[in-house]
């Protein structure tokens, strides 16, 4: 194949990437607009890491740097961001966790983005069994407070007339 046919393979192969990747900035800026709408009332961080590297730092302690994606408070406002935490290891094997650096998930470099993708799903997924779960949990408490408000009306009930009684019988 000639060069220039290569060339233009290669132009038609990096408009489609480019292309692609804005679709995925959309979809993930629509995602965004979602959760902004239903207002979650907590956070979500996928327990699986985005990425995870190690490194020897200084004095031969080992560095581990993880990328987690989640829904957490960022730059004011609860959304899609990824949490970059570090783990530094000593040579006992005891680790220190830092609390980590937050950043907005449109702002993260282009291959954790893409990453990220592959992870929507599932924290959507995770989302939305918390939601069950915190709306079960309302739900009882709801049904309890019911019961407890029944059965202090009953005992009011039966007090008025205990009170009446007494009064017609003094």
């Amino acid at each position: 194949m000639p060069i220039t046919e290569e060339l233009t393979k290669l132009g038609n192969t990096v408009r489609r990437l480019n292309d692609g990747a804005d679709e995925l900035v959309r979809e993930i800026q629509a995602i965004e607009a979602t959760l902004r709408d239903l207002a979650l009332p907590f956070d979500y961080l996928h327990p699986r890491p985005l990425e995870e590297t190690a490194r020897v730092g200084p004095g031969g302690k080992r560095v581990i740097e993880v990328v987690y994606l989640g829904v957490m408070p960022c730059r004011g406002r609860r959304r899609l961001a990824i949490k970059m935490v570090k783990i530094l290891e000593s040579k006992a094997a005891v680790a220190s966790q830092s609390g980590g650096a937050v950043m907005p998930l449109l702002d993260a470099p282009r291959g954790l983005l893409h990453a990220a993708a592959e992870l929507l799903g599932e924290v959507v997924r995770g989302i939305s069994k918390q939601l069950d779960e915190l709306a079960e949990q309302v739900d009882r408490r709801r049904s309890a407070a019911r019961e407890a408000h029944d059965v202090l009306s009953r005992s009011s009930a039966s007090a008025s007339g205990v009170r009446r009684r007494l009064g017609e019988d003094g």
